[in-house]
């Protein structure tokens, strides 16, 4: 008996695994070949995707949830018309804010990057077709499906690439960006993650740059100063407000991907946002001769990287064409031009200042930190746009110094220089104890109570979130490709629980242990169920979500955002209480205290509180240095932890 064609309205589950839609009698997922769970498929109807399953425009079934990218969600869609798959991303101009000129603002601009981007016929730029109004703040854009990996995927998974692979990727990247450059289109976010790399068996490796979300387009007249992008990828010019970034902006970005390709990380590869920026608007340029001495890359090579990462616009290579030339020259084994021996010079600087001693970077002064503060608020004043149309920030009713009382101050144990810098700390749920991870690929646990380290032990990878939990013996450790990986601090093995595309930022644990909530630096906020190994996206901010903290009392959900705000969710109903600016820099750590207020602290040493059901401001205290990973202990007070170069020092604070 042949069976009848799936119609569409067959399908009304999905598969949580790859998030498509599934039979609810299939026994496996015809996507990823998973098992149908024992409990069943889950109803589309519960799922978090709310256009999975959905017809737009009566011509295309959406079947799939892609992901998000920098301007909304990404699904795949099956034509109704045409045997073939379509990309379709859906934007909701009301997450750029409330005001209606607001929303109109995104609507003409993001018709003008549909009509610009239509015209680009490059095979190394994603096709775009139509955009589609599917309500009166919601636009659907259609492009090309693309089933291949990501570059970010690939580097996440320690694929290899050759220097040859790496530099062709490159030109081909900078041949699409050219044209789109003459099209006055400027992409501001090339990072690994949108490219695309698809093996095709006549001409090998063949990359397509995808997600102009956060394009501008010349001469469209928009305000689009303040931060757009993302950082590790990010030119000076971004991190400043120096000048609006055109297109040399894009070339600058490049160079950093092309550096990850041939060094296996980013030029300045640090777990804080805030200072990866420092050192793109002040660092000497990096050296990827310097950084990957075995990679054994040309000098020639290294010094056009190097002119791609000139600090000054105007040192760069003028366009595209000319780095596409430039490459083109290598891989045909021509002699490139010569761009002065001074470059490698200052390159080497690099290595020794933030690779030899990366204190200096990674802890600057707090002067200095709150001189790159002040360049950057201002920057991310767009950002706060979305929250409220007051500029300033809310006024605090109290101001005081707080009582602070040391309880341990303790140095890495390391046995060889170079001596260790701290990239992530967390404290156990109970208080128990601190873990902290270095950038020597160590991880040290050590008892609050108790003097020196109880356990330290190696991990494969840079480590950026840490949480813990003593009463189980477990500890989550993410490291900078998004692996997220469970140990046993006394020994024993290691298993990894999530892969996530890009850095995650904070991690908190459910006081049951049945799940884990993940935030990352693309603004996702995720929920792991630590019992079926499944994952989904709760919510999703514009900016990267830098702390976290769950209340179960009232099923609340604390973000703390790069952007100094501070956002109340009820995940559950998937309900925003509220949103409100609190600081000036990144929250480096939010909670709840024991009379139901919340706090947050942030880099600049300030320790603030406001109401748990409004988010009204209460009161501001001067700390003087910045708290992390701060826990509310069983006597009303605080605990949290200050870092320095080579060790930290445990606080208990009472309000």
């Amino acid at each position: 008996m042949v069976r009848a064609p799936l119609r569409t309205s067959d399908l009304t589950h999905y598969c949580e695994i790859c998030s498509t839609l599934v039979e609810q009698i299939a026994e496996r997922c015809a996507e990823c070949d998973a098992p149908r769970p024992r409990e069943g498929w889950t109803s589309i109807h519960a799922s978090p995707y709310a256009y999975l399953g959905r017809i737009i425009d009566g011509r295309y079934f959406v079947d799939r949830f892609l992901g998000s990218g920098a301007s909304g969600h990404v699904y795949r869609a099956r034509s109704m018309r045409v045997s073939r798959l379509f990309a379709i991303k859906v934007v909701d101009t009301r997450r750029y804010g409330d005001s209606e000129d607001v929303q109109q603002e995104m609507l003409r601009s993001f018709e003008r990057e549909v009509d610009a981007l239509s015209r680009i016929s490059n095979p190394h730029v994603v096709n775009v077709y139509e955009f589609i109004h599917l309500s009166d703040t919601i636009l659907g854009m259609v492009m090309d499906y693309l089933d291949g990996q990501t570059l970010e995927e690939r580097l996440r998974n320690n694929e290899a690439l050759t220097i040859r692979e790496a530099v062709e990727i490159t030109r081909q990247i900078a041949n699409g960006l050219h044209e789109a450059h003459q099209q006055g289109i400027v992409h501001r976010d090339i990072k690994p993650e949108n490219i695309m790399i698809e093996a095709l068996p006549a001409t090998g490796l063949f990359a397509r740059v995808l997600d102009f979300g956060v394009a501008h387009v010349a001469g469209s007249g928009e305000s689009t100063y303040g931060f757009r992008g993302t950082p590790l990828y990010a030119s000076p010019e971004q991190c400043t407000e120096s000048q609006l970034p055109d297109h040399r902006s894009d070339i600058y970005s490049l160079g950093c991907v092309l550096f990850h390709m041939l060094t296996g990380q980013a030029p300045f590869p640090f777990a804080n946002a805030l200072r990866v920026m420092e050192a793109h608007v002040e660092a000497p340029r990096p050296s990827a001769l310097a950084t990957a001495p075995g990679r054994n890359i040309p000098r020639s090579l290294d010094n056009l990287l190097q002119h791609m990462l000139a600090r000054e616009p105007g040192e760069r290579p003028t366009d595209f064409w000319k780095v596409y030339q430039d490459l083109s020259a290598f891989l045909d084994g021509l002699p490139l031009p010569h761009f002065g021996e001074s470059l490698l010079a200052e390159a080497e600087t690099i290595v020794e200042q933030f690779l030899e001693e990366p204190t200096q970077l990674t802890e600057p002064t707090l002067g200095e930190f709150v001189s790159l503060a002040e360049r950057t608020s201002n920057e991310l004043a767009h950002e706060h746009s979305l929250i409220t149309e007051a500029d300033a920030l809310p006024k605090w009713t109290e101001r005081s110094d707080v009582d602070m009382a040391q309880l341990i101050s303790v140095n890495l144990p390391f046995a060889t220089a170079p001596m260790p810098s701290i990239t992530a700390a967390a404290i156990d749920r109970g208080a128990l104890g601190v873990v902290l991870a270095d950038h020597l690929m160590r991880t040290h646990l050590l008892g609050i109570s108790g003097q020196g380290f109880a356990q330290s032990f190696s991990v494969p990878r840079l480590v950026v979130a840490l949480e813990v939990d003593l009463a189980h013996a477990h500890l989550y450790a993410a490291d900078i490709h998004g692996d997220i990986t469970r140990y046993n601090p006394s020994g024993g093995s290691a298993q990894t629980i999530a892969k996530l595309a890009g850095s995650v930022l904070a991690m908190e644990l459910h006081p049951n242990g049945s799940h884990l909530l993940a935030a990352t630096e693309r603004g996702e906020l995720i929920k792991i169920d630590l019992r079926t190994g499944r994952s989904h996206t709760l919510w999703s901010f514009s900016l990267p979500i830098s702390a976290l903290h769950q209340d179960t009392r009232d099923d609340l959900l604390l973000a703390g955002l790069w952007d100094g705000t501070v956002a109340c969710l009820r995940p559950q109903a998937r309900e925003l209480v509220w949103q409100v600016p609190v600081a000036r820099d990144a929250v480096a750590s939010v909670g709840v205290t024991a009379d139901q207020r919340y706090f947050a602290t942030d880099a600049r040493g300030e320790l603030y509180l406001g109401t748990l059901e409004s988010g009204k401001a209460i009161g501001s205290h001067t700390i003087g240095q910045e708290l992390r990973a701060v826990r509310t202990r069983a006597d009303g007070s605080l605990i949290g932890v200050t870092l320095f170069g080579d060790g930290a020092q445990i606080w208990r604070i009472q309000l």
